[in-house]
């Protein structure tokens, strides 16, 4: 019996970069070991036109490597609502003809209170970058939150899905397994609910986020936390118990058929060395 939960080729890898050239050798890296699913965030200085021009590049470049980007609307507001919706259409367009045909799209860490994923679905589902099923977008779900906050998260989520143009969920990163089996239990329930009462609804795929440990990760982890994820004391404090984890979280996104999206740095031979024997 095989112990490999997930082959390297299955799951898909988030980048960051700082110039272009930095992006080339992460892509020439990648491929040369037969990745090929890369996901590109929306964050820092990574957005506007050096986000746009760098999927550009890898389409161009690497036309094998299929790519989600990442489309967060905190980092690429346009000093106003109408200006944000109409740059965000812009920039589907573009990526749709560059041969993207999925986007995850964020409110961002810090909501805007003119406009968030929610109302800019609702701005989209009737455009014509939608009238077939070969373009699709992907939402953010924290199943890891309090409950109050959660209740009202399940909510936006719901509002999401009834948009009809959401393909993907993709689930953020904790510590608490236990939490985590029972709220995908919710996640499901409101998937299934919301698809029977809606044929536009298209077929529902789950990702989830991994963070592979190591002591310089966990130290700058514990000096920065990352907003909205949850982190034990256990896990921050000692490699071999995050390593622990991260198979025990590996298995049960496994069972529950999520694809893992690996959100820490893979770029160098040690780093795919000690992801490839995590999976």
């Amino acid at each position: 019996m095989s112990n490999i939960l997930f082959d390297k080729n299955n799951i898909r890898l988030e980048i960051s970069f700082k110039s272009y050239s930095e992006l080339r050798s992460i892509l020439f890296f990648f491929q040369n070991n037969s990745i090929s699913k890369i996901n590109i965030p929306c964050k820092n200085n990574l957005r506007k036109e050096f986000l746009l021009n760098s999927i550009k590049i890898a389409r161009d470049e690497f036309p094998r490597i299929d790519i989600i980007p990442h489309f967060s609307i905190l980092h690429e507001f346009r000093r106003n609502r109408l200006n944000t919706q109409i740059y965000l259409n812009e920039f589907l367009q573009e990526i749709k003809l560059l041969g993207c045909n999925q986007i995850l799209l964020i409110s961002g860490s810090q909501k805007r209170s003119t406009l968030d994923s929610i109302t800019a679905l609702n701005s989209l589902k009737d455009t014509s970058l939608f009238s077939n099923s070969d373009f699709s977008i992907g939402v953010a779900f924290n199943p890891y939150l309090p409950y109050p906050i959660f209740i009202e998260e399940i909510l936006r989520l719901e509002k999401k899905i009834k948009s009809g143009i959401v393909s993907s969920i993709w689930i953020q990163f904790g510590t608490d397994i236990t939490l985590l089996e029972n709220r995908i239990e919710i996640l499901k329930s409101v998937i299934f609910s919301t698809m029977k009462t809606n044929s536009k609804i298209l077929d529902i795929k789950l990702f989830g986020s991994i963070l592979i440990p190591s002591k310089q990760f966990l130290a700058r982890f514990k000096y920065r936390p990352w907003k909205g994820v949850y982190c034990s004391r256990e896990f921050l404090e000692s490699v071999d118990f995050a390593n622990s984890f991260i198979l025990k979280l590996l298995e049960t996104y496994m069972k529950n058929k999520i694809c893992p999206l690996i959100e820490t740095n893979i770029s160098t031979e040690d780093q795919l060395n000690s992801l490839t024997m995590l999976l």
